[in-house]
């Protein structure tokens, strides 16, 4: 059996990923002023865990990524939320997998070492009601059973281009033990559980500052191959696209600005959207989900994936010309919600990344 290890911390070294993250976390700062700040900066960075805190009550200031700080204003950060909020990367490391022990990760992998320990009437569960689920479904299976933490060796899945299309690291749709953030064992068989916080998590974050260079906007051309192939996929017009970075003009810009939605499901490429789906969801591993009090638990089985991926609608938001440097899509599936955006994350104009968050589609009947 692998016991639990409290982790110790250090200054700055805990990054969170979403609200829901935040509210288990072991910390001296006003949670709910926190999650504001933590959703302002999201929203206005498009960086997924942008802010770095510590556990330590002689430390209560906020460090923001150092890549994304020079676009914001701190001071007004700081007067808004009542934190000392200053650019700083903390101890991110290897991305921040040190505030694992002091979230929902390690607080489940406790719970099971609990259970371990003491069996499914132990009175020391955090969450006993998803202890009861685990039990039903895969522990009650398995006489010897171990448990590992798993989060900080998750296997990088890159957006690449091959001949079928854009894919999320591959071909290969089997990927619980790319994205486990707990293992357990079972009689040696391997159960993977990849564990998400909050009502909308992270699909893929991906790299584009490659196929989207500066020399194609000049030229109001999108000459690259795979850059062509992306837009197609999501039935962007590519005028609009370029319009969209090269019209950009900070006077002019605006959060606020309306948009022009455009329904393009009929336009877009669909095999190779469903391909870039399946890919990024997978199969062969458990999903557990926290959102608010509740925690979703459900094997992801190809069936599941194939729903995720079996598309309903795609609209595409185009900003009013000069207002923004990006471009949104949103992509309902008959399990999830996809939002997509293409812009810079490092305050400059021209594309550097893709990013999309899902949440569960609430018409879903699992």
């Amino acid at each position: 059996m692998k016991g639990f290890t409290n982790f110790v911390s250090e200054a700055y070294d805990i990054i969170p990923k979403s609200e829901g993250e935040i509210d288990e976390l072991d910390i001296p700062h006003d949670k709910e002023k926190l999650k504001a700040l933590f959703t302002d900066v999201v929203t206005r960075t498009g960086v997924a865990d942008p802010i770095a805190i510590s556990k330590s009550t002689k430390e209560k200031g906020i460090k923001i990524m150092r890549s994304v700080a020079d676009d914001l204003d701190l001071a007004k950060l700081s007067g808004t939320y009542g934190f000392k909020v200053s650019a700083g990367n903390g101890s991110r490391g290897g991305g921040g997998n040190k505030s694992m022990g002091f979230g929902f990760e390690g607080l489940v992998f406790k719970d099971i070492n609990t259970y371990i320990e003491e069996g499914i009437d132990s009175p020391n569960f955090k969450y006993p009601d998803f202890m009861k689920k685990l039990h039903t479904e895969m522990l009650s299976k398995h006489s010897e059973i171990t448990v590992s933490l798993d989060g900080g060796l998750n296997t990088r899945r890159p957006l690449v281009f091959t001949d079928i299309g854009a894919l999320i690291k591959g071909r290969e749709l089997n990927i619980g033990q790319y994205v486990t953030d707990i293992t357990v064992n079972g009689d040696g068989n391997p159960y993977f559980l990849s564990l998400k916080y909050g009502g909308t998590v992270t699909f893929f974050n991906a790299g584009v500052g490659t196929i989207f260079t500066e020399d194609q906007f000049k030229a109001g051309k999108i000459s690259n191959r795979d850059a062509k192939q992306l837009l197609g996929m999501f039935g962007i017009d590519e005028t609009r696209f370029i319009e969209i970075f090269e019209g950009y003009d900070k006077k002019t810009a605006s959060k606020r600005a309306p948009k022009d939605i455009v329904d393009v499901t009929r336009k877009v490429k669909l095999r190779p959207l469903l391909q870039l789906l399946v890919t990024g969801v997978g199969m062969g591993y458990w999903m557990v989900h926290k959102k608010g009090k509740d925690i979703a638990f459900y094997e992801m089985t190809r069936r599941k994936m194939m729903d995720a991926a079996k598309v309903s609608s795609v609209k595409v938001q185009y900003p009013k010309k000069g207002t923004a440097k990006r471009i949104d899509i949103e992509v309902v599936t008959k399990m999830y919600i996809f939002k997509i955006n293409i812009r810079n994350k490092q305050g400059k104009l021209y594309p550097s990344h893709i990013m999309c968050d899902y949440k569960p589609n609430p018409a879903y009947a699992k």
